[in-house]
């Protein structure tokens, strides 16, 4: 009795030192990242299986809660927890299960052990508002789970293949066969996880459905008439109205099921007919989204209205006008401009420029001749230039004595020499005598006293002489 009391307490003592090193050895490598599907399986490590662990094992949500005891002493305290061989398995994982799993030594000691992530690895379908879902089920399925997304509480069943009484009333509807269903007149209340299970409870088949709205868009313009189209008919809609140019503004509900509501910005403009609503005359606040909400409250469809103001145009004409009127002012510019500048510039000359007179620079001086008695009547000529046409000769009353006459003409009187081809200069009073060239007589005794050409100091004279004054 003594040795079998002894053998056992070895057996237990060897158990103990297994398990005491599977644990350490374990706590020493560290924990797990464990990632799995919702509805799948998680085996746990020999280490912290029974009946080779007998420690206490706890759960933490990561979600936020009390921690829960699991397994204690080799006892499974999670109707979930099946012992394989050599192992532990945790069946139907759902998102409760995601966590920490620790594990508590004779010591006192904790230590974790494994941190598990569910995923969502279900079928994700997307239908709109008022469409119309069908699927196949699965041969073996034996019920059909419902649950909310985004929710954490148990899922509902839809139906149930050995107890049909729990498909009538139901928007969910199974083919009498057992092989489709399908769900009619899609809202938003039917957005969740569609689960079909076996016997067991084992999940075969989960699929995702989110239910969409409508959307369209309309373009006005200022004043005019806008018809907003209700794809669904009906006059007992909700319609809320979000003005575009304000971020997260409500404006407020515009129609209550179905009634009109006091709206300032839109009184004795909106209409409502089965159909749609209409809006007359459009104005540039209305621009915005339109939302129409059902009787329960689930969105059906959204109008984003725009409302475009229209830049006032100019008349061609006047378009025309100011054209012409600018090419005109600019060429007036142009030609004050240039008339000032010309102004300038010939000011500026006459100020810089001295006077020129029109003299040969090859020609020689003018000789100056001097009163000399000539022979009695006698005519000489000065040059041989010999008029085209007869000239007319006055006669001069007799002089007894010669008479100098002195005068100072505004300009020399210039006489080109013989043989020169140049033109003769302007004579002494040349606006009372006739311009046609004649012969030029010398008048003796008259003296013209005259400047040289280019030069205000000379004291030479111009002398013409006559003997036509010496015949008394």
């Amino acid at each position: 009795m003594a040795g079998q009391q002894n053998r056992i307490s070895t057996q237990e003592m060897l158990h103990f030192c297994v398990t005491v090193s599977c644990v350490l050895f374990g706590s020493a490598s560290g924990h797990t990242n464990e990632e799995k599907c919702y509805g799948s399986s998680m085996i746990f490590p020999m280490s912290y299986s029974p009946p080779s662990f007998k420690g206490r094992m706890y759960f933490t949500p990561s979600s936020g809660g009390p921690r829960k005891l699991i397994m204690d002493n080799g006892e499974l305290k999670d109707p979930r927890l099946a012992i394989s061989y050599l192992s532990a398995e945790l069946k139907h994982l759902t998102e409760r299960d995601q966590g920490t799993f620790s594990v508590m030594l004779s010591n006192g000691f904790e230590t974790d052990v494994i941190r598990l992530k569910i995923s969502d690895c279900s079928k994700r379908v997307t239908e709109y508002y008022g469409a119309t879902y069908s699927s196949d089920v699965p041969s073996d399925a034996e019920f059909l789970e419902f649950t909310l997304l985004y929710s954490k509480d148990q899922p509902k069943v839809l139906w149930n293949r050995t107890n049909p009484q729990t498909n009538r009333g139901r928007r969910v509807q199974v083919a009498r066969s057992g092989r489709s269903w399908e769900i009619n007149d899609l809202t938003q209340a039917d957005n969740g996880y569609y689960s079909f299970r076996a016997k067991d409870n084992n999940l075969l088949i989960r699929t995702r459905l989110e239910v969409k709205e409508h959307a369209s868009h309309y373009n006005a313009k200022m004043d005019e008439e806008i018809f907003i189209e209700n794809l669904f008919g009906g006059s007992v809609w909700t319609v809320d109205f979000k003005r575009e140019d304000e971020e997260d503004y409500y404006f407020g509900t515009l129609i209550e099921k179905g009634r009109l509501q006091n709206r300032p910005a839109f009184k004795k403009r909106l209409q409502i007919y089965d159909d749609g609503i209409i809006i007359h005359p459009v104005r540039h606040g209305d621009s915005g989204t339109f939302e129409f909400r059902d009787q329960q409250g689930n969105l059906a469809q959204i109008v984003e209205l725009v409302v475009e103001v229209e830049e006032e145009k100019v008349p061609t004409g006047d378009i025309i006008g100011i054209a012409v009127g600018s090419v005109f002012a600019m060429i007036v510019c142009c030609c004050c401009v240039r008339k000032c500048c010309c102004k300038k510039s010939s000011s500026k000359r006459d100020e810089s420029t001295p006077p020129v007179f029109n003299h040969d620079s090859t020609q020689p001086a003018v000789p100056s001749y001097s009163a000399a008695p000539a022979p009695h009547h006698s005519y000489q000529p000065t040059n041989s230039f010999v008029p085209t046409e007869p000239t007319t000769t006055s006669l001069e009353p007799s002089v007894h004595n010669p008479v100098n006459i002195h005068v100072n003409p505004p300009q020399p009187e210039v006489v080109p020499l013989r043989g020169q081809t140049t033109d003769p200069a302007p004579t002494l009073g040349s606006d009372c005598l006739s311009s046609d060239p004649g012969p030029q007589f010398e008048l003796k005794g008259l003296t013209f006293l005259t400047g040289p050409p280019l030069s205000s100091e000379s004291t030479s004279t111009d002398v013409y002489t006559s003997d036509k004054l010496n015949f008394l």
